[in-house]
């Protein structure tokens, strides 16, 4: 059995510690709050064969492959709240905006956007999780509390194009934070 630490030289350029930064369309898109999460969903299909116990080595087929960012904004805006409500309206009025709905069922391109969650790295570098065209499917909700911040919850899923079969969600290890 192997024994030590398991600590390497690499050890303090491999760890991440923080919530990291939301970026939209390649700008900062506001202040978060709670957990920023990055997963990638996958759907795996397995072929059944006959007399085998178990899954076989080599079978396994992606079905489907979704990346999501999950985040929290309190830096509420009229821009921040249409983001987080596809196919909402914003119109600019006398001393307001006013963000609503009307009757349009299919969603507009502009309501999909590049999103970034970017993590420094400790000892220099960066991690950037990357979800292209992503649109928020979650519900739109934020709780009001008093001595709580109005933050509301972005699950935002990326989107495959036709015109491109490349993954709209990935990773990239940067040795140098952009």
């Amino acid at each position: 059995m192997p024994t030590g630490t398991g600590i390497t030289t690499d050890t303090p350029t491999n760890l991440v510690i923080g919530a990291g930064l939301i970026l939209r369309n390649h700008a900062i898109f506001g202040a978060s709050m709670d957990n920023n999460v990055f997963r990638i969903n996958r759907e795996n299909v397995t072929a059944e064969l006959n007399g085998i116990k178990g899954p076989l080595k080599g079978t396994h087929y992606i079905r489907r492959s979704e990346g999501i960012i999950e985040c929290s904004i309190p830096e509420v805006s009229a821009t921040v709240l249409a983001a987080g409500w596809p196919g909402s309206n914003s119109t600019p009025g006398a001393g307001m905006t006013v963000i609503d709905e009307d009757d349009t069922r299919r969603l507009a391109d502009a309501d999909y956007a590049d999103w970034e969650l970017d993590v420094e790295r400790l000892n220099g570098g960066q991690f950037q999780f990357e979800a292209d065209d992503a649109i928020n499917t979650g519900t739109f909700e934020g709780t009001l509390a008093d001595a709580e911040f109005f933050r509301p919850r972005y699950e935002l899923h990326a989107t495959w194009t036709a015109a491109s079969n490349n993954s709209p969600h990935r990773i990239r290890v940067l040795d140098v934070a952009s």
